[in-house]
């Protein structure tokens, strides 16, 4: 099934959504503003969204822009 346009920016939405959640989440508390971010949590997103965004490329096709791989 092809992506649609549709579907495309409800991917969008959600990531963005997801995305604005993750950044809401890490400036809950004030007196944490300064500090380093937490590995881990930087990990845990940036695997979060990557897979996402992995998953919309599969969905859009992209691998036949990579010469089908």
């Amino acid at each position: 099934m092809k992506l649609t346009t549709s579907q495309f920016s409800m991917q969008c939405a959600f990531i963005a959504k997801n995305a604005a959640a993750w950044a809401g989440d890490a400036l809950t508390l004030p007196e944490r503003l300064n500090e380093e971010a937490d590995v881990a949590a930087v990990a845990r997103f940036t695997d979060e969204m990557r897979e996402r965004l992995d998953r919309l490329d599969k969905w859009a096709g992209r691998q036949v822009l990579k010469g089908g791989e």
